[in-house]
């Protein structure tokens, strides 16, 4: 497999609000052979609190706080992320606040050295009517996000969360990166999300009827359809499945998507023999079709809020 380079999500190794610090997650990472870190913004903004300043000034010490220490963990800063409420946005003055804000973002990745800005697609609980399913309305959206990124030499990675409010596959975001058409905006693709919205049932052990044949014929067309040279990088994860009763779960919201209910709560690493998805099928279909870069494991599970989780 060519020039796999590994890594993992931040707030897979505990949750800050659950007192695990960045910097000790990155000690951790380390120890386990990882390559690489997703820096989850939480994570940074929970490390932000030790610093004085205005919001801003407080996030860029701890971006170079962060720096410092990846670099003498010889450790690699990936990803920040996840971006959002923002592609399908109406209202122009919407739209210019939250380019403001991912401006903040590219300064902090700048700081940490990271290549990668991720930025998912508008989810619940945003409100439906400030946005937009009209794909070139969302495109001019992605390609003005793009254009700034560029200035930063920055690579913008797109992805459909299974429960996107519009965007909810990868088909989705590549009919937005065709009309958006710039070097630095690729997909950002997540084998729990696309095994998960073909062929999962969150709430059940077994697959739906019929999503086995779903994801072949969505990963045939994959395979036909994206260059894996517009992958900016991959995130590896599979999930068990979920309670409807969120008995035991530290957030409980009964009104959220049930697919967002098991991502938030129910995600393990792949190959776990308690998964439930199809999700080795489609990192299979991802590296045959010759990709080469950042491939990312993300564990979204109870046991991170627990005070011995990394």
């Amino acid at each position: 497999m060519p020039n796999i380079k590994v890594a993992i999500a931040s707030n897979s190794l505990g949750k800050s609000v659950a007192g695990h610090s960045i910097l000790r997650k990155l000690e951790v990472a380390r120890s386990h052979g990882f390559e690489g870190v997703e820096v989850a913004f939480e994570c940074l903004d929970a490390h932000a609190a030790s610093f004085l300043g205005s919001r801003s000034e407080s996030l860029r010490a701890a971006a170079g706080d962060v720096h410092q220490k990846a670099r003498s963990l010889s450790l690699r800063l990936i990803a920040l992320n996840p971006f959002g409420a923002y592609d399908g946005l109406k209202d122009p003055v919407d739209i210019d606040d939250r380019l403001k804000e991912a401006e903040l973002w590219f300064e902090l990745c700048v700081i940490m050295e990271i290549p990668i800005f991720q930025i998912t697609s508008c989810l619940y609980p945003m409100d439906e009517a400030r946005i937009t399913s009209d794909p070139k309305v969302i495109a001019r959206n992605m390609r003005r996000l793009g254009l700034k990124a560029q200035k930063y030499n920055l690579l913008v990675a797109y992805e459909a969360p299974a429960w996107g409010i519009h965007i909810d596959t990868w088909q989705h975001i590549q009919e937005i990166l065709s009309l958006v058409d710039l070097p630095n905006v690729g997909h950002c693709l997540d084998t729990f999300h696309i095994s998960a919205r073909e062929a999962g049932d969150p709430f059940n052990a077994g697959i739906r009827s019929g999503g086995l044949e779903r994801l072949k014929s969505s990963l045939d067309e994959m395979r036909h359809i994206v260059r894996p040279s517009s992958i900016v990088y991959l995130q590896l994860s599979d999930a068990t499945k979920a309670d409807p009763e969120q008995t035991s779960y530290p957030r409980k919201d009964f009104n959220q998507p049930k697919f967002m209910t098991q991502s938030r709560n129910c995600r393990i690493p792949p190959c776990e023999p308690e998964g439930t998805l199809p999700a080795d099928r489609v990192a299979k279909a991802i590296f045959d079709m010759g990709y080469s870069g950042w491939v990312s494991i993300e564990v979204f599970h109870t046991d991170m809020w627990s005070d011995s989780a990394s």
